[in-house]
């Protein structure tokens, strides 16, 4: 039996129709009757687009994350910007991206629909390693400071980013996930003394103290 063929701009339908309810309603209590009635369309005509609800998943999902990959790429590769301009972009992109992100559709993906899940942290992975290629850049045109790893600052932002940025954190947060990375932000590039306390507090004095401690610990260590 041959298959009928597939109708991309009734696609095209179905998946913004699943995307609307998705973000209102969650993934799994979206049923594909319900996208159907959405779309103006029989059950039997939905399937011969997708085969499962998880497809329509991925096709409403997927793309929108890889359009805001190429934006980020463009900004990044783009040598006539000025480098400020350039990291207030991205982090505009990155912003604006978890500003339409629902902790209802988020909690529900991690738990009804695994793999799809496992397929956004891989993309987001890779925009990590996009991020260090900021900070590097950063660095090179004297930015950044110099004096502290790039790897640990990437490390230590993507370890955040993993704790903070998954559905059961967010559902236990008072703050949107755009708040939350706008919080992550602002301690990254601003930290969290004040102007007026950074100066009575000596960061370098404190780590001055810690140091001889550390060496004692060390040579206490040794045989």
């Amino acid at each position: 039996m041959e298959t009928p063929n597939q109708d991309p701009s009734l696609q095209s339908r179905i998946i913004d129709a699943a995307r609307q309810l998705f973000h209102d309603h969650g993934y799994s209590k979206v049923s594909t009757n319900e996208i159907a009635e959405a779309v103006g369309i029989s059950k039997k005509t939905l399937y011969r687009e997708f085969e499962t609800k998880e497809e329509i998943l991925r096709a409403a999902a997927l793309p929108k994350l890889k359009e805001t990959a190429k934006l980020i790429d463009a900004i990044l590769d783009d040598q006539s910007m000025p480098f400020l301009d350039k990291l207030k972009a991205v982090m505009s992109t990155i912003g604006f991206q978890h500003q339409k992100v629902s902790h209802i559709l988020m909690r529900d993906v991690y738990v009804h629909a695994p793999d799809v899940w496992r397929e956004i942290n891989l993309f987001r992975q890779e925009r990590f390693r996009k991020f260090g290629q900021l900070l590097n850049e950063g660095i090179e045109k004297g930015v950044f400071r110099s004096d502290i790893s790039p790897e640990i600052i990437l490390r230590g932002y993507t370890a955040t980013v993993d704790a903070l940025m998954t559905p059961a954190t967010l559902c236990e947060l008072p703050l949107t996930a755009q708040e939350v990375f706008q919080n992550l932000v602002t301690i990254l590039f601003e930290g969290i003394l004040r102007d007026d306390t950074r100066a009575k507090f000596g960061i370098d004095n404190v780590l001055s103290q810690a140091t001889p401690a550390s060496k004692s610990a060390k040579e206490k260590q040794s045989p």
